[in-house]
């Protein structure tokens, strides 16, 4: 390929990107999408907030598509049909469109109530927000972790201003806290009492601790990638049947966590950082963590332990000393101290919550203080965030070559 024509196919491939990108309605003015006007609420919401929610309904479809035998990576997919979480069936560019809707109804009906029922907004944390708003638009939200991705560049190419992104992502949230502290916290005018959030722990939670001990030794090759030897069988079931017998007397009573892990230190070289002792809000939460861990943790009773074996096929196998330790000795931990206790409340409480938001957005939606703004609201749709994968610099230089022959 001569180097002139090569100018030509870079230029056509440019012309190509701008055309592509000019299909996308876009608009960073101040158009509306939605407004809301009565004695509780006056305000009017930027087409940018619906193009976000209209994009994080468009990445959770995404989700589910991926779940679908119809699903190709790298090619659209808003007319495969999805299921979503709540067990619902639509073609995805439907339920993106009324999710998008459902966010803004929510977002709406969060100002709504903040307002209605006298929310305090504290003023450092909403001023935190959009600092942490500032930051994810400028770098990306995982920038601390050396991961640069600007909210900025994935999104004002849309039309969504950092205005728009701030409010309904970080400043809701703390909108969010607030209503949630009025309704359920101490004093709401939903309030949580102790007694039922004392249930509700001992109903949810599980304490659980345990050891790991290899049964397998490890080194490095001449190239310095690691090996991996398990014991002769006759050490592993004298390690084994030693570890029962721990086990044994952490569920008599005999010892205690402390001494059975400084043994197992001791005597087969365990690591302090690798032991356990957690309590999860759920055995689910612990399930995703570790699921051997879990299925032993769900056939104890408090207080008692046992030992379990996992990989005992491979090269590098480990024994558990799990032990379910006594849930209510947590109690006070969980009502007395205020951050565990909200976070408990949280968990007992957030789904009650979205659940309000939502029927207070339907409600609103019915009522002739909500405007759609519906002219503006339909140049958006999800094929809009469709962007076709790159081809390589190699590729395309071979297909130009292949043009010109």
């Amino acid at each position: 390929m001569k180097p002139f024509q090569k100018i030509i196919a870079a230029f056509l491939a440019a012309v190509l990107a701008v055309s592509m990108a000019s299909c996308v309605p876009m608009s960073l003015t101040k158009e509306w999408g939605y407004k809301y006007a009565d004695k509780t609420l006056d305000k009017q919401y930027d087409i940018g907030i619906y193009i976000y929610a209209l994009s994080q309904a468009y990445n959770q479809a995404k989700t589910y598509a991926e779940k679908s035998k119809s699903y190709k990576d790298g090619e659209p997919f808003t007319d495969i049909k999805i299921t979503d979480d709540d067990g619902k069936k639509a073609v995805a560019k439907d339920w993106i469109k009324d999710e998008a809707e459902k966010i803004m109804l929510n977002l709406i009906a969060l100002d709504y109530l903040v307002k209605k029922d006298s929310a305090t907004l504290d003023e450092a944390s909403m001023k935190d927000a959009k600092k942490t708003a500032q930051d994810a638009w400028d770098m990306g939200p995982y920038a601390s972790y050396g991961y640069y991705q600007p909210q900025k560049d994935e999104l004002e190419k849309y039309g969504v201003s950092f205005e728009s992104f701030s409010y309904a992502s970080y400043e809701a949230n703390v909108k969010q806290s607030a209503l949630f502290n009025k309704l359920y916290g101490r004093g709401g005018l939903e309030e949580v009492s102790d007694r039922a959030l004392t249930n509700y722990f001992l109903e949810n939670y599980v304490d659980y601790s345990y050891i790991p001990v290899n049964l397998y030794t490890s080194s490095n090759d001449a190239d310095g990638n690691s090996k991996s030897k398990k014991f002769s069988d006759k050490k592993i079931k004298n390690i084994k049947a030693e570890l029962e017998d721990i086990a044994k007397d952490l569920s008599s009573g005999d010892t205690t966590f402390k001494k059975a892990a400084e043994k197992c230190e001791k005597d087969y070289s365990t690591k302090s950082s690798d032991e356990v002792k957690d309590t999860v809000s759920s055995k689910e939460e612990l399930k995703s963590n570790n699921a051997d861990v879990y299925n032993a943790v769900n056939k104890l009773t408090s207080k008692k332990a046992t030992v379990i074996t996992v990989g005992e096929d491979g090269d590098s196998p480990i024994s558990y000393i799990v032990v379910k330790n006594d849930l209510n000795k947590d109690i006070k931990d969980y009502t007395n101290n205020d951050s565990n206790r909200n976070s408990v409340l949280q968990n007992m409480k957030n789904k009650d919550l979205i659940k309000f938001l939502e029927k207070t957005g339907k409600s609103l939606k019915k009522s002739n203080a909500l405007t759609a703004n519906e002219g503006v609201i339909n140049r958006y749709d999800a094929s809009m965030f469709y962007e076709k994968p790159e081809e390589t610099t190699a590729a395309n230089a071979d297909n130009a070559d292949n043009a010109q022959s």
